[in-house]
């Protein structure tokens, strides 16, 4: 997820003088490993700035004006690194695509910012991806133990009704298919 994230980096010493486009610009987080050395290269970029053109108060407090690839609960102008890349961090070793993530975090039951029990909670909820609520019905139908046959009376079943029943208890987004709470 990391290589597709993107800040728009200012200040608001800059944005207050109407000079925040003249250092400000895109930052690819994929450039660096850790909150610690993103916040270093603002420090550096910032101390740059100061000593090319000078305001009348030093650019210390970061504004980002923009963002890209990653999950909007993240973003905030004066946004904190720390949790976003712990939310990386998770997202690369979790065993799980980014379209199930992404899907997670669309449906909203938990909160990303908590990113210990958000992936805790996709790792306990996730029950796979389907084409539609009635073949996720015929899957959670053939999981417990329910054969099925092509067969009368059960190819009889209702799938759209078993489908509706079911999902009183789950939560579907783009395909992907979560137990709820």
């Amino acid at each position: 997820m990391k290589d597709e994230a993107k800040i728009f980096l200012t200040d608001y010493t800059s944005y207050n003088s109407g000079s925040q486009f003249e250092f400000g610009h895109w930052v690819d987080l994929s450039d660096f490993d850790s909150a610690e050395e993103l916040n270093e290269y603002i420090n550096n970029h910032f101390k740059e700035c100061d000593e090319k053109s000078p305001l009348d108060s030093p650019r210390e407090e970061i504004m980002i004006t923009d963002f890209e690839g990653f999950p909007d609960a993240f973003y905030s102008e004066s946004m904190s690194f720390e949790p976003l890349y712990e939310f990386f961090e998770r997202a690369e070793y979790c065993g799980y695509s980014e379209n199930v993530i992404n899907a997670f975090v669309s449906i909203g039951t938990y909160s990303v910012k908590d990113v210990a029990a958000f992936f805790d909670a996709l790792e306990e909820s996730y029950a796979g991806e389907f084409t539609s609520e009635e073949a996720f019905a015929e899957d959670m139908a053939e999981q417990t133990g329910t054969e099925i046959p092509n067969t009368w009376p059960l190819n009889c079943i209702d799938w759209t009704l078993a489908a509706r029943e079911i999902m009183y208890d789950y939560s579907e987004h783009d395909g992907h298919f979560f137990r709820d709470r």
